[in-house]
């Protein structure tokens, strides 16, 4: 291309130098001396054309070198250990948790911290604008109860693995599109881990996340598909980190102008889920439906989540942030949730969606129903109100290494229930993993009662076998042993909180006077 060039340009120069039109007769020796001044200018010409032209050239290769680097830079930027979707800014995020999805979030938000690649592995993570990133954890996973009149004893020692898979693709400055791929059973969507069980058989590998993300400017972002709930936080309080809902969700954001009251910043956000689509216009008697209470002859609605709510940041010095959320989960139709989980519900509630028959019913149960086992919760309605306050400081120094320190606590009622309805929780964390040697610490102390929220949707392994009606302490401790990969300790020990009242028609799965169960587990988490 560049001897191309040079031809060319040569030719033009030449084209453009006037030479002396030739005449008869041997030339005089004045007109032989200009002749060699002007081919000597000439050829002086053509020099200074050359190195411009090199230079042109040198300058094009720059250019197309800074498009092809900025190119590549405007893709989303792949996201961590812990996948936040949506404001993971704002929201109440544990760092370096290793427990929520590895995803990418839109140029609005501010990504969840990320373990950085080691410097000697340089493999690139994108093609054709493609961004890949994702995670892989080896686990061990012990549950141990003694047994007594109360429940029968447990002891489950395995081991378990998790891969995820992320792929990002930013359509345009205003889109993002998100797919994750993972591991898990298909009948517990609580969970992306895989036993290694079942001999040499294949295990799944399915859709755990898929949205597109609209964003036409830093203060607003629509996002529509499967994806994480818009206020989760990986707290382990409200929801479990592992599920995900379909739907949509909004996010506005403002910055007022309060630093008088030392307000940074308003969050409004809500999501709308859907549950389920029954297709049921006249309930026959021998349904299923009717064991979660719907009369024959009526139709049967789809079962829904809203969420909408609020969350205010602000700073407290140069050192201290703090945040406050208020928001309300609105539950339509909970008991088909419920029915999901017994054997009848499977086949008109899940089967059909998912185009396959399951082995057995999903689990996550723990709320108190009308029946032992039943299909009717206890509690009317669930209309969760809920308040979130966390303290923070990023700079804590300690041995040399910096140290983030934060305190959180979390509190809820479900407004559609007359007892047992309340759940709490406070946690206080030292220390983030994001390279080789450095410590975190963690306490969480909680209580979620029998009628406090969906048991199906809360954290598995906080509340093992019993996702309410529990008090639990949770303690952890992580240690980076490269700059990718972190061996987490997690430790909890749960009582149950209430036994079953017959009178009063209340039957939870897991009584009070159970003996304590406690849970380990020890894993190995990488990420790429």
């Amino acid at each position: 291309m560049r001897k191309l060039l040079r031809t060319a340009a040569l030719a033009a120069a030449l084209a453009l130098i006037p030479f002396p039109s030739p005449a008869f007769g041997p030339p005089a020796e004045g007109d032989i001396s200009a002749l060699r001044e002007q081919i000597a200018r000439q050829q002086t010409q053509i020099l200074e054309l050359q190195q411009a032209l090199e230079r042109q050239a040198k300058m094009l290769e720059r250019l197309l070198a800074l498009r092809q680097s900025a190119e590549q830079e405007r893709q989303p930027a792949a996201a961590e250990v812990r996948p936040q979707p949506a404001a993971a800014a704002s929201r109440h995020e544990i760092p370096a948790t290793g427990e929520g999805p590895a995803a990418s979030a839109p140029p609005a938000q501010e990504p969840a911290p990320q373990l950085p690649q080691p410097a000697e592995y340089s493999a690139p993570k994108t093609l054709a604008g493609f961004q890949f990133s994702g995670d892989f954890r080896l686990r061990a996973d012990v549950q141990a109860r003694s047994g007594n009149a109360i429940a029968a004893p447990l002891q489950n020692v395995r081991s378990r693995y998790r891969v995820r898979l992320n792929v990002d693709r930013q359509i345009d400055p205003r889109f993002n599109f998100h797919m994750q791929l993972s591991t898990g059973p298909y009948n517990n969507p609580i969970t992306n881990d895989q036993d290694m069980a079942g001999g040499v058989a294949k295990h799944p590998f399915s859709i755990a996340e898929a949205w597109v993300d609209y964003h036409p400017g830093s203060a607003l972002s629509l996002r529509a598909g499967r994806m994480e709930e818009v206020f989760a936080d990986n707290s382990r309080f409200l929801w479990d980190d592992d599920v995900r809902f379909n739907g949509f969700q909004q996010i506005v954001r403002l910055k007022p102008r309060l630093n008088a009251l030392g307000i940074t910043g308003v969050e409004f956000r809500a999501g709308e889920y859907f549950l389920s689509n029954p297709a049921v216009y006249v309930l026959p008697e021998n349904s299923p439906f009717v064991q979660a209470g719907y009369e024959p002859g009526q139709k049967v609605r789809d079962s829904n989540l809203f969420h909408p709510g609020v969350t205010v940041r602000g700073a407290l010095g140069s050192a201290w942030r703090h945040q406050l959320t208020g928001d309300v989960q609105i539950y339509r139709n909970p008991n088909q949730i419920q029915l999901m989980s017994t054997a009848a519900g499977v086949p008109v509630l899940i089967n059909g969606t998912l185009g396959l028959v399951l082995s057995g019913a999903p689990g996550g149960t723990g709320n108190a129903t009308t029946t032992p086992g039943g299909a009717i919760y206890s509690a009317p309605d669930f209309h969760i109100a809920r308040l979130a306050y966390r303290l923070e400081r990023e700079g804590v120094q300690i041995a040399g290494r910096r140290m983030p320190a934060w305190v959180d606590f979390q509190a809820s009622r479900n407004l559609g229930a007359g007892s047992l309805r309340d759940a709490w929780m406070a946690s206080a964390n030292l220390g983030a993993v994001r390279e080789a040697g450095d410590m975190r610490f963690l306490y969480q102390f909680a209580v979620k009662d029998a009628n406090s929220m969906i048991s199906q949707f809360t954290d598995d392994d906080l509340g093992t076998g019993s996702g309410v009606n529990i008090a639990v302490h949770g303690l952890r401790f992580d240690i980076g042993i490269t700059r990718f990969l972190q061996f987490q300790n997690l430790l909890f020990i749960q009582r149950q909180r209430r036994p079953s009242n017959p009178a009063e028609q209340m039957f939870v799965p897991l009584q009070r006077g159970a003996n304590a169960t406690v849970r380990y587990l020890g894993q190995m988490a990488f990420s790429f």
